[in-house]
């Protein structure tokens, strides 16, 4: 079977199609692996990259939010009685009630990936790379993780934010920040509480920034738009997109324009009156 040419990003930087809730988890994963394997030879021995992961509850399995904490419904007392929380006890049937058929709020475990630079001589957490999720952005668990983020920013460590989507609200910052659907915000952590934010639309290249390393490092430069590249050529994602249909969110009318003109240059969208 002849090997024939990967398929190429058709976009210059984030392409909108991969935002779809079907495509983004495994695109987010492959990433955050992606991130992992381009830095490792360049820290490398002074430092070491880890995929590390997060573990939520969804009460909305499939909508990429609703995480909870984990309270029980009963308890084990001391003399072995079983007590139910208040607003479930009073919620009970009392004797001689009929029961009612119900169903319980089905569940899910949400698995969040992050990445973690480490030192080698003593595995101190240097940085920390978050590629977040739809979940992160809205729902009860962005409470979840701004309460991550502020725990990083308390520590020493430095953090990089990647936003690569365009629903849901952008994470807090303080100061005007400039406009561009998605954003990189880099938190050196000797430098709190500033950081540097790069904000970037559909029709440029994701900008390069400088992951901050231990006092007295220089800097790695990190090449996202590469990753993301190789991330499309290498998922086959050409194959479930179809680029004849606009991408959700919709976009403004002049970015959906721009992406009709280049959708039809490289025939990936039919023109006009064919």
């Amino acid at each position: 079977m002849a090997t024939l040419p990967l398929p190429a990003n058709p976009f210059p930087g984030m392409n909108p199609y991969l935002e779809r809730p079907d495509i983004w988890p495994e695109v987010r994963n492959r990433i955050i692996v992606g991130l992992a394997d381009a830095l490792t030879p360049r820290l490398q021995p002074d430092y070491a990259v880890r995929v590390q992961q997060r573990v939520y509850i969804d009460t909305e399995p499939g909508t990429f939010g609703g995480a909870q904490s984990r309270i029980p419904d009963t308890m084990i007392l001391a003399d072995g009685t079983v007590a139910l929380r208040p607003e479930i006890a009073a919620a009970e049937p009392k004797p001689g009630a009929s029961a009612v058929a119900v169903a319980l709020p089905a569940t899910e475990l949400l698995r969040q990936r992050y990445l973690q630079v480490l030192r080698a001589d003593n595995m101190e957490v240097i940085a920390v790379i978050e590629v977040l999720s739809p979940s992160n952005k809205s729902g009860a668990d962005r409470r979840d993780y701004l309460t991550k983020r502020t725990e990083i920013e308390r520590s020493t460590a430095h953090l990089v934010e990647i936003d690569l989507l365009r629903a849901g609200p952008p994470m807090p910052v303080i100061g005007d920040a400039p406009p561009g659907c998605y954003r990189i915000i880099v938190a050196n952590g000797r430098l709190r509480p500033h950081a540097d934010l790069y904000a970037f639309g559909l029709r440029a290249a994701i900008p390069e920034f400088t992951l901050p390393l231990a006092k007295g490092a220089a800097g790695v430069s990190v090449n996202l738009n590469a990753v993301l590249s190789h991330v499309y050529s290498h998922g086959s994602y050409n194959m479930f997109i179809n680029y004849g249909q606009d991408p959700e969110p919709p976009l403004s009318e002049d970015d959906r324009a721009w992406l009709d003109e280049l959708l039809r240059e490289q025939e990936l969208r039919a023109g006009q009156g064919e």
